[in-house]
């Protein structure tokens, strides 16, 4: 299982990967490739920025677990996380409560 992590915020990124294990052209190294590619999209995407939101792919499926600031950053992390090859978002993300970090 691929594992990243991102927060994002105005005062810089924090990135930690687990489960490095990518084979060339296996199942593994596409889950990898597919966990980065919705990283990136999310990293990019202003609405989401001082969130922290764990990125897990396997086998097609990407998980989102974390949480984020309203419904609406939840549902557009959903929809960003539907990276080319990705089957479908197990979307386990929660909204904060005012003032919760």
């Amino acid at each position: 299982m691929k594992r990243i992590w991102f927060a994002l915020s105005t005062a810089g990124l924090i990135l930690a990967t687990t489960s490095m294990a990518v084979a060339g052209g296996s199942a593994a190294g596409e889950d990898e490739l597919q966990a980065r590619q919705i990283w990136w999209t999310l990293q990019h995407a202003s609405d989401l920025e001082d969130n922290l939101i764990q990125v897990d792919v396997e086998d097609g499926i990407a998980t989102l677990e974390g949480a984020v600031d309203s419904q609406k950053e939840r549902d557009e992390a959903q929809q960003l996380a539907h990276v080319k090859g990705i089957l479908g978002v197990n979307n386990r993300l929660r909204v904060r409560c005012p003032g919760e970090y």
